[in-house]
């Protein structure tokens, strides 16, 4: 398959309109939509509970999809769990893996997602910040200084808000050393680029289905580390997660239905692996090689635009790009593009620790997949271009 043509065959939505949004979420390729909906005309069952053939077929899809996602991130399909998003995923780890009295290390890059379930830990943690450089990049100095005694660090490997590539390696080796364990928010890195939980050392990584791999909305993944069951209880508890129960006890069944409590969301299961499938086609470095020449084209084509200002790292950095236009608000640049068929977000993307770090309330950002061209981007730069022009720099604000 070709890059980006033939991925903009499979999804009409790139033919309507330019779509400049898949850090909050990605369009879906028709094959993973055809995927779900195989499953609901022609063998909707539950899985796990029935020995008639819908359900049997439900089954074998369903654990597939924990095969196919666990290949994707070099894990073994019993440590890949099925959860909402990434956000239940890094809530189950935070609810469950901390003692009384543990040291909490996070950062002040995070999505709120990887930092609110760590910071409501301080009435029983101590919970410590890492703060971000000038730049938008993880202050490894302040890291070092906050290490000590930690039992977990919750880093994110991918930046939603700035883009920035943390240094997943170092933290690694530091935290190791520690001897504290690791927990990655992912969302923004699977499928977009090569993820592999043993390189990177994770005892625990999360992501979401609809963010890089172009899968369903409701379906994440939580990997845990096979060594890190015993420290990891069920979150929530009750059918298809028990092999006995008494009146006085209960005993779980093996990962992952241990963790997979309820009928869960198979459609959604199903899509992310016909997702996974769509992406492991494409080619994983494709896709990333492609986002590295949309990401140096537009920061290319940005510093043409007098007063524009873009924000995170100059290296090291995703397809994810923040900016701010001198004499508009984020929100009116936000407008400005929608009106002419441009798709971007506006605000403070689930991320205000790192923009109040850089003295920022709000920012405009573009970001990409494999579905977008340098055309487009050209498009919008033009539109931008002629609002700077017609604003003229003199603090108009719509």
């Amino acid at each position: 398959m070709r890059i980006p043509d033939d991925v903009r065959e499979d999804i009409p939505l790139t033919k309507e309109l330019i779509y400049l949004d898949s850090a909050a979420t990605s369009l879906t390729p028709r094959p993973v939509v055809e995927a779900m909906d195989d499953y609901y005309y022609n063998y909707r069952a539950n899985v796990h509970r029935g020995l008639h053939r819908l359900s049997q077929k439900a089954t074998i899809a369903y654990e597939q999809a924990h095969e196919k996602v666990a290949a994707l991130i070099n894990a073994k399909s019993n440590e890949v769990f099925f959860t909402k998003n990434a956000t239940e995923a890094l809530n189950q780890v935070a609810s469950c893996v901390p003692h009384e009295g543990d040291i909490v290390v996070t950062t002040e890059l995070e999505h709120h997602s990887n930092f609110i379930p760590w910071l409501r830990l301080r009435k029983k943690c101590e919970v410590r910040v890492v703060r971000i450089t000038g730049e938008g990049a993880l202050d490894m100095g302040d890291f070092m200084d906050k290490i000590a005694g930690a039992r977990i660090v919750a880093v994110t490997h991918t930046s939603n808000a700035l883009g920035t590539i943390t240094h997943l390696n170092e933290i690694k080796k530091i935290a190791r050393e520690e001897g504290a364990l690791l927990c990655v928010d992912a969302a923004q890195a699977v499928g977009h680029t090569k993820v592999d939980v043993k390189k990177l050392g994770a005892d625990f990584l999360a992501f979401s289905a609809h963010k890089g791999p172009m899968g369903p909305t409701g379906i994440g993944v939580l990997y845990a580390k096979e060594e890190m069951f015993d420290l990891l209880p069920p979150m929530i508890v009750g059918g298809g997660m028990v092999e006995d129960v008494t009146l006085e006890r209960w005993k779980e069944i093996s990962p992952p239905e241990r963790y997979e409590a309820g009928t869960p969301h198979i459609a959604g299961a199903i899509g992310l692996g016909a997702a996974v499938d769509y992406i492991q086609t494409l080619g994983i470095e494709n896709i990333h090689s492609h986002e590295e020449k949309l990401t140096s084209h537009t920061l290319k084509r940005f510093g043409e635009i007098a007063g524009l200002t873009v924000y995170g790292p100059p290296q090291n950095r995703a397809a994810v790009i923040s900016f701010n236009m001198e004499g508009l608000g984020s929100h009116d640049v936000a407008i400005i593009l929608d009106e002419r068929g441009i798709c971007i977000r506006s605000g403070t993307h689930c991320a205000i620790p790192p923009l109040h770090a850089l003295g920022i309330e709000e920012t405009a950002r573009a970001s990409y997949h494999c579905y977008n061209t340098i055309e487009e981007i050209d498009r919008m730069v033009d539109v931008l271009a002629e609002v700077r022009k017609s604003v003229g720099g003199m603090g108009i604000i719509r």
